[in-house]
């Protein structure tokens, strides 16, 4: 899943039902742009900028803040405008145990069935990530490391883990961003998590791929949670 930066703009005199999919668009995207650190914690997202940036009228990215406002991706200030959650060491150490738990279930379930093709975007998606960090671009490496996680969301039949688990990454996407630094283990050698969760992939090792995401997840908190404050 990437942001659609480029996506045509979409008519807005439309009738209910179909401003209601506008609200969904919406929806997506603000949530991708969570998701792929495009926000930092704090930063105030003002309704009709927004609604310029997504080439949306007011009315659909208004209820779609209001979805994420909803399952505390966003929050209101005192102005009822909507922000990004200031970043704690309290709310990571309650979110990322959670999310480290349910992409355990996804990868457990993914290396029994995952294809060539699937473990193919997954390369993609680490290279993506290696380019960002070799050209010290904390947010391009954000992206890729993103990318690659929710691609394994993707690929699994746990549609519903799935979802909840692109929730919490809609809360912990500005945690990367936040921390405007790359993670201390290259992901260019081969005992990186990835490069090992991607081996126990290709050779359907379920417990190895539990391992590998579980040590990829140990290194994420002993990099973010220092930085964060009490």
């Amino acid at each position: 899943m990437m942001l659609h930066d480029d996506a045509p703009a979409l008519d807005t005199d439309r009738p209910a039902a179909a401003k209601g999919a506008l609200a969904a668009y919406a929806y997506q995207q603000i949530r991708e742009r969570l998701i792929f650190s495009a926000y930092k914690g704090g930063e105030r997202l003002v309704l009709r900028p927004l609604a310029a940036s997504l080439e949306l009228s007011p009315t659909p990215v208004r209820e779609a803040l209001l979805r994420l406002v909803s399952e505390q991706a966003l929050e209101l200030d005192d102005r009822n405008t909507a922000c990004v959650p200031a970043l704690s060491r309290e709310v990571f150490q309650e979110v990322h145990p959670l999310r480290a738990d349910l992409e355990e279930r996804l990868t457990r379930n993914v290396a029994g069935q995952i294809t060539p093709e699937q473990i193919a975007v997954l390369e993609g998606c680490h290279q993506s990530f290696i380019e960002g960090y070799l050209a010290g671009d904390p947010h391009q490496s954000a992206v890729g490391n993103a990318a690659f996680h929710s691609a394994i969301a993707g690929f699994s039949s746990m549609s519903i883990t799935a979802g909840i688990m692109q929730r919490l990454w809609a809360r912990i996407g500005p945690f990367y961003a936040g921390t405007n630094g790359l993670p201390p283990a290259s992901p260019v050698e081969a005992n990186h998590p990835h490069m090992l969760l991607l081996e126990a992939f290709r050779q359907h090792d379920a417990e190895a791929a539990v391992a590998a995401i579980r040590q990829d997840f140990e290194q994420a908190r002993s990099w973010l949670e220092p930085l964060l404050p009490a």
